[in-house]
């Protein structure tokens, strides 16, 4: 589910913008008064004080955050070494959100579909179309989707996996989305020189 909203988050028009230790799913120290809760120092590693300083404990500008999202659970060495992790995804995801001007510069159009827990909608700027799709639901669904100008002998490519879906004539075709599942898909016709 954290997955599929930071993809929502990067997919919808504006700037997304991420507070430091969000992206390793850092945790907060409720113990602390106000803003201080999420004002705690970045957990780089496991070491000391999560890495942040060799100081006293005491000297910090805040609590080391303890407990389970604590720096020898949660932290960024761990993260940058699983391809699997929270950063490493975020990382993907900033990557794609910079090759794909569609998201940024573009026009974004809702798309008409069959499943109340699903947000499909394309982006559009210049010659490049990308098909963005979030199911907020726990069940799995087969998404209808209909692109009307792709033009004959068209892919959907996945940007975020392995994968292409092939378009009919007309521009229809179908996606597969888990339950909470997303998809970024960028329309790629014959002869194109837009690069994946």
């Amino acid at each position: 589910r954290i997955r599929m909203v930071y993809s929502l988050l990067f997919a919808l028009p504006g700037t997304p913008v991420l507070f430091y230790g969000e992206e390793i799913g850092m945790g907060e120290n409720l113990a602390a008064k106000g803003r201080l809760a999420v004002r705690t120092p970045m957990q780089w590693s496991r070491a000391k004080n999560g890495g942040f300083s060799a100081a006293a404990p005491s000297r910090l500008s805040g609590p080391v955050v303890e407990g389970a999202f604590g720096p020898e659970f949660v932290n960024v060495v761990d993260q940058l070494n699983d391809p699997d992790s929270l950063l490493s995804f975020i990382q993907r995801l900033t990557r794609c959100y910079r090759a794909s001007p569609e998201l940024s510069w573009g026009t974004m159009t809702v798309l008409e579909q069959p499943h109340p827990a699903v947000l499909a909608h394309l982006s559009t700027w210049d010659e490049g179309t990308l098909l963005t799709l979030h199911n907020f639901g726990p069940e799995p669904v087969t998404v209808p989707v209909h692109i009307p100008d792709a033009g004959a002998d068209a892919l959907l490519t996945d940007l975020l996996q392995t994968g292409r879906i092939t378009l009919d004539n007309q521009g229809r075709g179908t996606v597969e989305l888990d339950g909470y599942g997303f998809r970024w898909l960028r329309l790629t016709r014959p002869g194109s020189r837009r690069l994946v």
